[in-house]
């Protein structure tokens, strides 16, 4: 457990490097240092999930099983990914232990609620699937520029959007007539209203337009929960 807690922090500190990495790069293609950074992170998510189900099993399954059959399922552990309930059990029959939900109740509710079939859940399969990806190649990303303009810092228009402002007020400062049509401004922008131009660039994954920064993020607080859950539980074994 204190090496996943190593590990956990680690990857605390990697994340903070590759937010850093993010907001410095002015280029407009994803630097080779950010794609390494953020592969090395995604690698070791997946990674870190099995350690917390093989600390598991060397707890509470091996000791049930021969010799033999805990030669076999050691070196099958690995935390289920499923995308249909019905594909659970077999999965955990891989390592010993089908009638997990029988055995160990709570355990089986920390793995099947953190399943993709479950809505929230899409970034365990998506951790996954990159980090598998990431044994072929190093993983592809590309940027994506949002542009917007905030008044008041009360309200965001995209700078795709086409909006028009008639006889309004805005935190006590009134509007006559605005006219924001995909990035052009025309009308009466009052200075008090604080106009700024807001460009926010997003890291997207390989494929699926996945935010790279959203998924490294969720994905850790969510094992860290996974783990506490783990943790809480070992000492019933």
């Amino acid at each position: 457990m204190k090496e996943i807690k190593q590990q956990i922090e680690y990857l605390r500190k990697r994340l903070t490097e590759l937010v850093s990495l993010c907001e410095k790069e002015t280029a407009s293609d994803v630097s080779a240092e950010v794609r390494n950074v953020a592969q090395d992170i995604i690698t070791r998510l997946n990674r870190l999930l099995d350690n917390i189900l093989y600390n598991f099993f060397e707890i509470g399954i091996r000791p049930l099983l021969s010799k033999e059959q805990a030669e076999t399922y050691a070196r099958q552990v690995q935390f289920p990914v499923c995308t249909q309930p019905i594909d659970l059990k077999g999965q955990l029959g891989r390592f010993g232990a089908p009638d997990l939900e029988v055995s160990s109740p709570i355990i089986f509710r920390l793995i099947e609620t953190t399943q993709p079939y479950h809505p929230g859940n899409e970034w365990l399969s998506q951790l996954r699937k990159y980090s598998n990806l990431g044994h072929r190649k190093l993983i592809a990303q590309s940027k994506k520029r949002d542009v917007s303009l905030v008044l008041s810092e009360a309200i965001k228009i995209s700078g795709g959007a086409s909006v028009t402002m008639n006889n309004v007020v805005i935190n006590g400062v009134p509007i006559k007539h605005l006219i924001v049509d995909k990035g052009t401004v025309s009308g009466d922008l009052d200075p008090r209203l604080n106009p700024r131009v807001e460009v926010q660039v997003t890291y997207l994954l390989e494929g699926d337009n996945v935010d790279l920064l959203f998924l490294c993020e969720k994905s850790l607080k969510k094992i860290e929960e996974i783990f506490k859950g783990f943790e809480a539980v070992k000492t019933i074994f």
